[in-house]
């Protein structure tokens, strides 16, 4: 499950004592490492109450061996959208996809059967946490160097590990520490022990070849994020990565690459695929509407029971805390979602736990959000 990406990473910290991180946007998801209070973490996304988070770099995560290959002390990609994975295994939803040719740094460590290899988390491999224990703090993100960022600020000496981690299923995601005040756990780390990646000095007017390379990258990102072509890019950082003498210029050329390659690529691939799918949502909208219409021409009538009166028949439960959609209820059937809604002026307080009919206007929402919105004109209460 993938949740809306966000085109500003903003830093965030840990408030909780000891918080789960999971697979996916929900409690019924693998909790599968956990990080004390404090711990700053780059958040990249949301969906609904959660935040979409990169997990730290020094957090060990599972690629397939098959579609890896030896590059000096690294390994490459070799496979086309290879799963990054939380555990050795295919039974929990996937971090992320690598991107073809990307570097992953090996912890030496491989699977009981050898199929599986432990790499160090890339920029890519995305996680989740509850928006009720992350903070935004002043610390800025620079999308130009945010690879040096992810490696700089890791988990900060956070002593909480993964392994005593179980699936944890339907419950809370914050365990209090005895005998200590949230955020002061062994996990802190004091101010003056953390690089602010805001100091990182970039050569790029040192370096002509560097100049007009950042120039180019800003050019790119200042298009629509669905048009983004970075292959001229990463081809120029190629050459100068095996032609330069200049050791920081070629520092600079491997983050910059690390950067496009493990986040600027997977949000174009990812936005690309919600305008793909939001394209043929329209489509079958379309079709339905125009079948709808012949049918009609033909016959007189609706395909639908001409009886009927209302465009939504359900119940009004409150919506919580939902960060996009602008609704205030929802409108259920059992535990499915059927819509969103907007009552305007009408207080829909009112109406809660009732079963109701509704006409209104039908409005389409991001896929992500589950359900589309409706604005109510007119309700009706059927049972209580």
């Amino acid at each position: 499950m993938r949740g809306q990406p966000t085109l500003q990473p903003w830093m965030g910290e840990v408030t909780g004592s000891v918080v789960n991180i999971r697979t996916g946007p929900s409690t019924n998801h693998l909790a599968f490492f956990q990080l004390r209070g404090g711990v700053p973490l780059i958040a990249l996304g949301g969906q609904g109450d959660w935040v979409e988070v990169a997990v730290p770099a020094d957090r060990p995560v599972w690629v397939h061996g098959d579609y890896l290959a030896s590059d000096g002390d690294s390994l490459r990609v070799t496979g086309s959208r290879v799963r990054i994975r939380a555990s050795a295994g295919t039974k929990h939803a996937p971090l992320g996809l690598t991107e073809p040719g990307q570097g992953l740094i090996p912890t030496g460590k491989t699977d009981a059967n050898g199929d599986w290899v432990e790499v160090f988390a890339p920029l890519n491999a995305h996680a989740w946490i509850h928006g009720d224990y992350i903070r935004r703090s002043q610390t800025e993100v620079q999308a130009l160097h945010l690879s040096r960022q992810h490696q700089q600020l890791r988990s900060m000496g956070n002593k909480v590990s993964g392994g005593s981690v179980k699936p944890v299923g339907n419950q809370p995601d914050v365990e209090p520490i005895a005998g200590g005040d949230p955020g002061q756990g062994a996990g802190q780390t004091a101010p003056e022990d953390v690089l602010d990646p805001n100091t990182v000095k970039i050569p790029a007017f040192e370096s002509a070849k560097l100049k007009r390379l950042f120039e180019e990258f800003r050019t790119e990102t200042q298009k629509n994020p669905v048009e983004w072509n970075f292959r001229s890019l990463l081809d120029q950082m190629k050459v100068i990565e095996n032609s330069s003498e200049d050791i920081g210029e070629v520092e600079v050329v491997r983050d910059l690459s690390r950067t496009i390659q493990e986040h600027f690529m997977p949000l174009h691939r990812r936005l690309v695929d919600i305008k793909r799918q939001q394209e043929k949502a329209k489509t079958e909208r379309e079709l339905a509407k125009a079948k709808e219409n012949e049918i009609l021409r033909r016959t007189g009538h609706r395909s639908t029971n001409p009886g009927v009166k209302y465009q939504a028949v359900g119940w009004v439960v409150p919506l919580g805390k939902h960060r996009d959609v602008e609704a205030t209820h929802k409108l259920m059937k059992g535990n499915q979602l059927l819509f969103y809604l907007d009552g305007g002026k009408l207080k829909l307080d009112a109406y809660v736990n009732k079963r109701v009919g509704i006409v209104g206007t039908v409005e389409e929402q991001d896929p992500s959000t589950g359900a589309r919105l409706i604005r109510i004109r007119s309700i009706e209460v059927l049972s209580q």
